[in-house]
């Protein structure tokens, strides 16, 4: 009789809701264990030393249901992330590392290399960030908060450059090697731009340039890149940046191991493509 009824309830049910039905928990599964399911009672164990009052389920989903972004961007272009999520994403990539390591047949006992906080933690670190404030590791800007950008009244409607030397730390998406102001003298970059209505606060033109460099990029994008983010905070399209002399390692230590190579690169626009006013930002 119940074999009757179930068979009935099957006829009477219209076809596209139950499709839909079984589709959503097919989906709702595969989501749960996303793409590192084979993962997920490890990364749950290392979630909960960090996290042991937090429900892990919801940031396994947010991670997974996390979009690609490019090298060069952050990730508030596919919606942000939670520190919860972003530590989630840290132990997933530490594992691979560590599984990179095996299979280059890196001697994992070797107390330089492995342990708790080894060569593997370090490396995720240094690529992925210690979390959503820091600004300091070399993929750090593809993670951290935009800077907030303080800006003043332009009271004096002076319409003069403001130019500020700055330091550039970034690294070559081609392959992951720094590239950087700091590694030869007489290596610098220069930011300018022309006021309308508001002037940035001294220190934000550096903050804005670390979050924009601390990602993967080529050189003559990230020149583009830092002009655009200080255009948008300073609302001018009068801006100059000049990358002067930088040094890529991926040239300095391998591949050609030039002593001598550098690489300079500049973006422009609004009054600064009048020379006068480019030669006066040089010097």
């Amino acid at each position: 009789m119940k074999d009757v009824i179930y068979k009935t309830a099957l006829l009477n049910s219209k076809p596209e809701r139950l499709e839909m039905n079984v589709e959503s928990k097919v989906t709702k599964d595969k989501m749960e264990e996303g793409d590192y399911g084979y993962l997920k009672g490890y990364v749950y164990k290392e979630f909960h030393k960090i996290f042991p009052d937090k429900d892990f389920v919801k940031y396994w989903l947010e991670y997974n249901k996390l979009g690609n972004f490019k090298i060069s961007d952050n990730v508030e272009t596919v919606g942000g992330i939670s520190e919860e999520a972003h530590y989630i994403m840290r132990v997933i990539t530490e594992y691979h590392i560590l599984q990179a390591f095996k299979a280059m047949k890196v001697d994992l006992s070797d107390p330089n290399v492995g342990g708790d906080k080894g060569t593997a933690y370090r490396i995720a670190k240094m690529y992925c960030g210690d979390g959503l404030e820091d600004d300091s590791e070399l993929l750090s800007g593809r993670w951290a908060k935009r800077p907030q950008m303080a800006t003043f009244p332009n009271e004096n409607r002076q319409k003069h450059p403001i130019t500020k030397r700055v330091d550039i730390v970034s690294v070559c998406s081609h392959h992951l090697a720094p590239f950087s102001t700091l590694f030869r003298d007489g290596a610098y970059a220069i930011v300018s731009y022309v006021p309308d209505y508001n002037v940035l606060g001294i220190s934000k033109l550096q903050r804005i340039v670390d979050w924009v460099s601390r990602r993967g990029h080529l050189q003559e994008n990230l020149t583009k890149m830092i002009y655009d983010e200080v255009s948008a905070a300073a609302k001018t399209k009068s801006v100059y940046v000049k990358l002067v002399g930088l040094v890529h390692t991926c040239e300095s230590l391998r591949g050609t191991q030039s002593n001598q190579g550098s690489f300079t690169s500049e973006y422009y626009a609004g009054d600064f493509e009048k020379y006068e006013i480019r030669r006066e930002v040089n010097g």
